[in-house]
């Protein structure tokens, strides 16, 4: 399904959904890229995650750019 930003305090955290008949235990890889880059790169932390949500406050610190977050189960 869609995944999504949410920022407050300069804090952003890509979070998602999931289907209602996933199975139990899936993990999920999240990458992520600035507008206008071509490659995605990885937030090693949120490898093989079962929680739906990713910090990535860090990466995407400059306010000033735009990003993009995937997540692949």
């Amino acid at each position: 399904k869609r995944a999504a930003f949410s920022s407050t305090n300069f804090e952003n955290i890509l979070t998602w959904e999931t289907e209602a008949d996933i199975p139990p235990g899936t993990v999920f890889d999240v990458q992520y890229k600035q507008y206008g880059e071509k490659s995605w790169l990885t937030k090693h932390e949120c490898q093989s995650i079962t929680q739906l949500f990713c910090n990535l406050s860090q990466e995407t610190e400059n306010f000033t750019e735009h990003f993009y977050g995937r997540v692949r189960a």
